[in-house]
C-alpha cells in the first residue's frame, strides 16, 4: 500500500479520484453490500491490488469518499452562505446552498446513505461524518445566533434549533433513496420558508 504521507504526483491524484468515483457509482448502483473491492475495480477495469495500492481496504477507502463528498459540500456551500447578510437572508442562503449540492450531487449522497446505513456501529467510516456534522451545526448555530444579535430572529436556543435544521436537511437523503428524482429544490424552499417564519422576531 501506498503511504499516504508521500507527495502525490497528478497522475497518482488522478488514480486516486477514479478510484473515488468508482467506489460511489457502485454504492449508489448496487449498494453497501455489493461494494466490495473486487466489484469497485472491476467498474473500472483495474486489479484489486491497485485499489490496495492508494487505501487501507475497504474502511480506508470509505473513509476517503465520505471525507471528499464533505469537502466538497463545504466548499460549494460557504462562498454563498458566507456572502449572504445576516439573519434570514443567509439561513436562506445555507439552506438553499445545502439542497442545491444535493440535487447536482444525487449519487453522492446515496452513496453516503449506503456507507452510513451500512458500515457497522464504531466503524472508521463514521469519523468524517460525525466531525462534518458537528462543524455543520456549529455553522449553523453561528448564522442563528447573528440572526438574533441583528433583530431579524427571536428568542430561542440557537444550538437546538440549529440541531432540528440539520436534522431536517439530512432527511433529504431518505427521500432521495425513497424515490431517486425528488424534487429536493422545493423541499429546501419549503424548509427555508418553515424556518423563517418559525424564528422570526
Amino acid at each position: 500500500m501506498r503511504s499516504e504521507t508521500s507527495p502525490r504526483t497528478f497522475i497518482e491524484q488522478a488514480r486516486r479520484a477514479q478510484i473515488l468515483a468508482a467506489a460511489i457509482d457502485v454504492l449508489a448502483g448496487r449498494g453497501y453490500g455489493a461494494a466490495s473491492l473486487a466489484a469497485i475495480a472491476e467498474h473500472i477495469s483495474v486489479s484489486k491490488g491497485v485499489i490496495s495500492y492508494y487505501f487501507a481496504g475497504k474502511d480506508g477507502l470509505l473513509r476517503e469518499v465520505v471525507a471528499s463528498v464533505l469537502t466538497e459540500a463545504a466548499a460549494y456551500m460557504r462562498p454563498r452562505v458566507e456572502s449572504a447578510p445576516p439573519g434570514r437572508a443567509a439561513l436562506r442562503a445555507y439552506v438553499t446552498a445545502n439542497l442545491e449540492f444535493i440535487d447536482t450531487h444525487r449519487r453522492e449522497i446515496l452513496a453516503l446513505i449506503e456507507i452510513f446505513n451500512g458500515a457497522s456501529p464504531g466503524r472508521s467510516v463514521a469519523p468524517p461524518y460525525a466531525e462534518g456534522h458537528r462543524a455543520a451545526v456549529d455553522a449553523v448555530t453561528r448564522i442563528l445566533e447573528q440572526g438574533q444579535q441583528a433583530g431579524e430572529f427571536g428568542a430561542f436556543h440557537a444550538r437546538f434549533a440549529a440541531m432540528a435544521l440539520r436534522a431536517a436537511i439530512d432527511a433529504v437523503a431518505e427521500l432521495l433513496r425513497a424515490d431517486t428524482e425528488a424534487d429536493v429544490l422545493e423541499y429546501g424552499a419549503e424548509l427555508a420558508r418553515l424556518f423563517e417564519k418559525g424564528l422570526q422576531a
